[in-house]
């Protein structure tokens, strides 16, 4: 078994025979799409500011493992952002992911930051790098709602509020009262374009247009989904729901579905009928649908936001692992944003008291340790 980080000369998001091997590692192992060389492909074209290198495992010649980063000044991160979901290493058994993370430590002589992991993998890598002497900064970056679909739909959803549920049947029949109510699932590459563009009209109506967050916000994202929507189709894991009143889209959602999972990236609803709540009569629908189509999960993405939650009590933590090695560079790194993290804290601390009587300055409280501390040796 060999391990090796490629030189970014190589292009590696550019090689087909690579990107081939790389899908067959994928579809030998059951990885999400998240994982997948398209999924990068269209998260580097939109984000990426640094040539990608690819660490490799391979065995006997076949590629058995592979972890994609950028490395710059010493600085190590894995290809990930609010966009992404769970990635991390995609290896075929435990001792090839081992490996992985190993060589991507090795290649940080400053820091590394490994992003979007699940809490098996953060353990993983925290544990090869506190073994390497590293210093260690374990955080959580969200937890994501999701559904398991154990036994039937009727049965899940007798376990939901009924007051919740009879909402959603009363919203559904106001609705009907004023037209045909469909759902419509576009996946062929043909009719995806049209489809397209309905959702990102709806998505950028209302407060995602206030805020700035819908996709058409910003080139870079609305550039990241289109090569994510044509990937994806061409793939066979595109699946872009409309849901229609009297022919006219009111909401929908773009998603990814693997035969394992339907992954929502993003939903949208027209804020016309936003009191009618469509956008719960389409996330019914697309349980209901999971369900039939004998999916494992139905993964909600993003937070654990109150309107998620509604329907189910689970959730997958999602969690960061930056390292400093013990090297001059990372001691470096390591005290200058120990360095900055104090500073910030001190600001804060500062704003609060100013606001507070003096007599609150008397106490002292500690503190246990929380997320995002460090571990590690004890010499720094």
């Amino acid at each position: 078994m060999t391990a090796a980080l490629a030189s970014p000369g190589t292009a590696v998001l550019a090689d087909d025979a690579l990107l081939a091997e790389w899908d067959d590692l994928a579809d030998r192992v059951g990885a999400s799409p998240f994982q997948r060389p398209g999924w990068y492909r269209a998260w580097w074209s939109a984000f990426g500011t640094s040539p990608v290198r690819l660490v490799q495992v391979r065995r006997d010649g076949r590629l058995a493992g592979v972890l994609p980063v950028t490395r710059r000044w010493g600085r190590v991160t894995t290809l990930d952002n609010w966009h992404s979901f769970l990635c991390g290493p995609l290896a075929e058994d435990a001792a090839t992911r081992s490996s992985l993370v190993d060589r991507a430590i090795s290649a940080a002589s400053l820091s590394a930051d490994l992003g979007h992991l699940s809490s098996d993998d953060a353990e993983h890598v925290a544990g090869l790098a506190v073994d390497r002497g590293c210093r260690v900064r374990r955080s959580m970056i969200q937890r994501s709602p999701y559904v398991p679909l154990d036994g039937t739909f009727d049965a899940y959803r007798s376990g939901l509020s009924s007051k919740f549920v009879g909402r959603i049947r009363s919203r559904r029949r106001k609705l009907e009262q004023a037209g045909e109510l469909r759902l419509m699932v576009h996946t062929a590459p043909d009719e995806v374009e049209a489809a397209l563009r309905e959702l990102l009209r709806i998505e950028n109506l209302g407060w995602k247009a206030e805020q700035g967050s819908s996709i058409v916000a910003q080139d870079s994202t609305h550039r990241f989904y289109r090569s994510v929507v044509g990937w994806a189709a061409a793939a066979g894991l595109l699946e872009l729901s409309l849901l229609r009143l009297g022919g006219r889209a009111i909401a929908g959602e773009l998603a990814l579905v693997d035969g394992q999972s339907h992954y929502g990236l993003k939903m949208g609803i027209d804020p016309e009928f936003r009191a009618a709540g469509p956008g719960f009569i389409l996330a019914h629908d697309l349980i209901e649908r999971s369900f039939s189509q004998g999916l494992a999960t139905f993964e909600f993405m993003g937070s654990a936001s109150e309107e998620k939650m509604r329907w189910t009590g689970e959730t997958r933590c999602i969690e960061q692992v930056r390292l400093f090695p013990p090297t001059v560079g990372g001691r470096a790194a390591r005290l200058a944003g120990l360095g900055a993290k104090a500073g910030r804290r001190a600001g804060s601390a500062a704003s609060r008291l100013a606001d507070r009587p003096v007599r609150a300055l008397t106490g002292v409280v500690g503190r246990g340790a929380r997320s995002g501390e460090e571990t590690g040796p004890v010499s720094s």
